[in-house]
């Protein structure tokens, strides 16, 4: 009897030492960062407000006033598939004196994106790009660009597709 628990208990050892159990190993946690770099042109600023409306961490809307010629945001997600975007809205400033006979209006993004698997994007836009916009055409130009998009989708492996119609709301 002694023996047959003795090779009782082995067999139970040996087979509990020959399974394992899946929940036990770490999942890979997969992550995209997004960094938005945005120019505007002086005049730009001078003429109106800019507003941002930018995604954040996975995919949440934060609404940013831009009131330097240079602005950055450096965002991650790990909601799958990430989206990354931006929504500018120009409205021309109640007290701005329109006093130069031309004005230009320049807006460029430079977006990259890089996952922890190592995929990477890079991508430039021309926001707008209007020079020598005469002072009495600044707010129609402006209001033609106010409101538009662009916006990115990217997969856990890396692939990046544009996305211009991603809710800002």
């Amino acid at each position: 009897m002694k023996k047959f628990l003795w090779i009782a208990t082995l067999l139970v050892t040996a087979t509990m030492s020959l399974t394992s159990c899946g929940s036990d190993e770490p999942k890979e946690t997969v992550t995209a960062t997004a960094t938005y770099n945005m120019t505007f042109s002086q005049d730009l600023l001078n003429a109106c407000n800019v507003f941002l409306v930018y995604k954040a961490e996975n995919g949440r809307n934060v609404m940013e006033a831009v009131t330097s010629t240079w602005w950055t945001k450096t965002v991650t997600s790990n909601k799958f598939p990430a989206e990354f975007g931006v929504m500018y809205k120009f409205s021309t400033k109640s007290d701005a004196e329109l006093t130069q006979e031309q004005y230009d209006l320049t807006c460029d993004m430079n977006f990259s994106v890089k996952t922890s698997k190592g995929a990477s994007y890079v991508n430039n836009v021309t926001i707008i790009n209007a020079s020598d916009v005469k002072k009495d055409k600044v707010v129609s130009t402006l209001e033609k660009q106010s409101g538009k998009s662009v916006g990115f989708r990217v997969t856990k492996d890396g692939i990046v597709s544009q996305a211009n119609n991603l809710n800002y709301e």
